[in-house]
């Protein structure tokens, strides 16, 4: 019987027990690929169930194998290393600064310390003098923006004030701590909606996002901390290939904005902050998560191809959480969600959800998660495109053809 037109063959799909087979995973293991958009699912006409992309299955496959055979062409997702880097180590379950363990850093140390670390710097780049100055235009072009979208108002003052920061083609060792310095500072008055000042990161955001408490500082801090970087992830590899063609630090992380904002990178946590902004109107809040579960349907923030055991960064942060607001009505509902989740989908955290969480727990504004995101992630950012200067090298990776052959 032919296929009637716009319906896609059935061996296009799987079903979950199918995929799963597949790949020689877990179903739990399956619906983390699945949360981080590495394999698409779709409903089932008909009945309460997921059906899951033969080709991603099987494409996933491929990397896997790949992974545990080096002479296999390297992988751009998830697969073999493809360029050097000394900035940040993700091994066994755990993340590290530099040698420096990452949760640890969280606990103790401001961003300007760990952005020093990465970047490598011989000498304290935030000093007193490292602050960018902005010019009247400038000043009046980001009160003319004050009311549109913290992400966006980045986007649009980086390229200005690129053009007033007099040392921004300085490319020492020096020169360019100096230069991130600056920039990390604007990054931050731009999201508070503030001038830029030396005041310590941390403080401008708690300010900007809360009233200001103490214990709402020291979780932003850590926060900042723990999103500071996570090796080549996709922003980083764009950061690096803008600064592989020699242009400025401040396009560079214009570039990385841009890559963090979609929504199976940065812009996750607001898929995660719609979540648990759902879950704050429901008694049921077991059953809600069940009831996703049963329909195969991925719930944000969980899950981790590089933490099979678990996102260290979320656990530090949950942690850390607990501390402060143990008794907090929406700590413990999202305490509810994780003991499900864990339990009943064999999932853990990852950091979106830790950042949502926070979020929740703080009264932080819509946004707020991408807000911390990107902030923590410039750090890292400027530490990748200074890492990609010194190697005086393009990024120019080559394609394998897979069109016609020529006639």
């Amino acid at each position: 019987m032919a296929r009637k037109p716009g319906n896609p063959p059935e061996n296009l799909y799987l079903s979950a027990r199918e995929a799963a087979a597949e790949l020689g995973i877990s179903l739990a293991s399956l619906y983390a690929y699945v949360s981080r958009d590495l394999i698409r699912s779709e409903p089932v006409p008909g009945v309460r169930a997921k059906r899951y992309r033969a080709e991603d299955v099987r494409t996933l496959k491929k990397r896997r194998i790949s992974a545990e055979n080096p002479a296999l062409p390297a992988s751009l997702s998830f697969g073999l290393p493809v360029l050097d880097s000394a900035i940040t180590l993700i091994a066994d379950g755990q993340l590290h600064y530099r040698g420096s363990d990452a949760t640890a850093l969280a606990r103790t140390s401001s961003l300007e310390q760990v952005a020093a670390l990465l970047w490598g710097a011989r000498e304290q780049p935030f000093t007193r003098d490292a602050v960018l100055k902005p010019s009247d235009p400038l000043r009046k072009m980001a009160e003319n923006l004050a009311k549109s979208p913290r992400i966006e108002r980045c986007l649009a003052l980086l390229p200005l004030a690129a053009l007033e920061d007099p040392t921004v083609y300085n490319m020492t060792d020096r020169g360019l701590a100096a230069t991130g310095a600056r920039l990390l500072r604007f990054v931050a008055a731009v999201i508070a909606g503030e001038e830029p000042s030396e005041k310590p990161l941390h403080e401008v955001l708690t300010r900007a996002l809360t009233q200001g408490e103490k214990p709402a500082s020291e979780l932003i801090r850590a926060a900042l901390v723990l999103c500071a970087d996570h090796e080549l992830n996709a922003s980083a590899f764009t950061v690096r290939c803008v600064a592989g063609t020699g242009a400025t630090l401040y396009a560079a992380v214009q570039a990385g904005i841009c890559a963090a904002q979609g929504p199976r990178h940065g812009g996750l946590s607001g898929r995660v902050e719609s979540l648990l902004l759902d879950m704050a109107n429901r008694q049921d809040v077991e059953e809600a998560v069940l009831q996703r579960l049963k329909d195969n349907d991925p719930m944000p923030g969980f899950g981790h191809p590089l933490y099979p055991d678990g996102d260290p960064r979320a656990a530090t942060l949950i942690s850390l959480l607990r501390e402060k607001y143990g008794d907090d009505a929406n700590f413990l509902r999202a305490q509810r969600i994780l003991r499900v989740m864990e339990e009943a989908g064999g999932l853990k955290a990852n950091i979106d959800f830790a950042i949502a969480a926070m979020g929740a727990v703080l009264h932080l504004p819509r946004g707020a998660g991408l807000s911390i995101f990107v902030l923590g992630r410039t750090a890292g950012w400027i530490g990748h495109a200074i890492e990609q200067y010194r190697t005086g090298t393009m990024i120019r990776p080559r394609a394998r053809y897979t069109g016609e052959a020529p006639r």
